[in-house]
């Protein structure tokens, strides 16, 4: 350790009896927290638990994500959840050096943004396909759409044409497996989680029903083997190409993340979208008359902005970790081997610091300038940053755009829904409930 570096015991340190507010920094109103009154970094020795240093201090978190031989993002979520169970430690998220550097750039040429542009047609005929059976007039759940939406084009993107038989069995697989993780069962297994030491409890029906979605992604695999059969869609990257790296196992467990990956924080994107839509007239008067206009251009632009600035108040993952592999220090600090460093992403967000008026839901912040990736880390930052941000930010506009060339959002001024925990991130308590009618 330097000499100059300032210890740990320095730093404000939160009494055992108040670790209760931690959950108070992954929700909407982080300043309410009474831990923010200690600054922007203190520590926490949570009983059972790692020693954790929180830092909202943006030199610190950029140090952070820039040592990426000292730190590792895959024991912190160990640690604390579930996602080895979910996706198998020899995934992207749970790599780290060299090993996560050469998966990375595998995978990445998929979500590079000409491929990414390439998805853009399929995301609208799911929207065409799935939009006619929500009702008209009446209050429904977008969440579930949005599940409905994340879904069918993900199957799409990874998979591409497939056999209609595999494909339905496929889909069906899919869905069952969803349906265990989203269970109240497996749900109370991750609550479990953290406090048995990063053991997770075997839950049954999430093995049985990840099994059956690898059995049929196997079967698509040694069949395109077979027959050399190809498209646009990301396992035609890997199959019989220069990136066919793994055993067929391993391309089945790595096509079941992306899917997982992305479909849950899809969705809750998605509905916070609508929930925020739904309580600001103001920005749903220029949406619509973008729409109205059938001026492409200029809703496009604000949708972007709306999809940032959604991910800004309400991101899907209100915060990040690593946890020390070794004795270091970040940006003065010393971190002893095995502490978790914690970044509140939400409370970052919510600065007024950073932005004016931080909770106020303001789409023109986003207008003349993409979000600035030092202060807007929806999708995380440095090496572990989300692979598919940029496929991400592209699906919510257009999907939102196919939706609103054909219906408007009822509005109920200054109301959004309150948020809950799901997993580890924050989705809408009601569903996101809303009311849509035609244009």
């Amino acid at each position: 350790m330097s000499p100059t570096a300032i210890p740990l015991r320095e730093l404000p340190r939160v009494r055992h009896r108040d670790t209760k507010h931690l959950g108070g920094l992954i929700r909407p109103g982080t300043h309410r927290s009474p831990l923010a009154a200690l600054g922007d970094r203190f520590v926490v020795d949570p009983p059972g638990f790692p020693t954790m240093l929180v830092t909202r201090d943006l030199d610190d978190v950029w140090s952070l994500f820039a040592a990426r031989e000292d730190f590792s993002l895959g024991k912190v979520l160990s640690r604390l959840s579930s996602h080895d169970e979910l996706f198998g430690t020899r995934t992207l998220i749970f790599l780290d050096g060299e090993d996560h550097r050469r998966e990375r750039r595998l995978f990445a040429p998929a979500f590079q943004p000409q491929a990414v542009l390439a998805y853009e047609d399929l995301i609208g005929e799911v929207v065409e396909r799935v939009l006619p059976s929500w009702p008209i007039g009446q209050p429904f759940e977008f969440l579930r759409a949005g599940y409905d939406l994340a879904i069918g084009v993900l199957l799409g993107v990874v998979f591409g044409t497939m056999p209609p038989a595999r494909l339905a069995r496929l889909c069906t697989a899919v869905g069952h497996w969803f349906e265990a993780i989203e269970s109240r069962g497996f749900l109370a297994v991750t609550l479990l989680t953290p406090f048995l030491g990063g053991y997770t409890l075997p839950y049954l029906p999430l093995r049985r029903t990840q099994a059956h979605v690898d059995a049929v992604v196997l079967e698509e695999i040694a069949d395109r083997r077979a027959t050399g059969r190809t498209g646009a869609d990301v396992l035609s990257r890997y199959v019989g190409t220069d990136s066919d790296r793994h055993d067929d196992a391993g391309l089945a467990r790595d096509m079941r993340g992306i899917l997982l990956g992305a479909y849950e924080t899809t969705a809750m994107t998605l509905g916070w979208i609508a929930a925020l839509l739904a309580g600001h007239p103001e920005v749903m008067a220029e949406v619509d008359a973008a729409a109205d206009a059938g001026d492409t251009e200029r809703l496009d632009t604000y949708l972007d902005a709306v999809v940032a600035e959604s991910m800004r108040v309400r991101p899907a993952s209100p915060f990040t970790a690593r946890r020390a592999v070794r004795d270091t220090v970040v940006n003065g600090v010393e971190i002893p081997r095995g502490t978790m460093v914690i970044v509140p992403i939400l409370m970052i967000h919510e600065s007024p610091q950073h932005y004016p008026d931080p909770l106020a839901f303001r789409p023109e912040r986003f207008l003349a300038a993409r979000p600035e990736t030092r202060t807007w880390l929806a999708f995380g930052g440095g090496v572990h940053r989300c692979l598919g941000a940029q496929f991400a930010l592209l699906e919510a506009r257009v999907m939102f755009r196919a939706i609103l060339r054909h219906r408007r959002i009822d509005v109920t001024p200054g109301y959004v829904e309150p948020p809950r925990r799901l997993h580890t991130g924050i989705s809408p308590a009601h569903n996101a409930r809303i009311t849509m009618r035609r244009r």
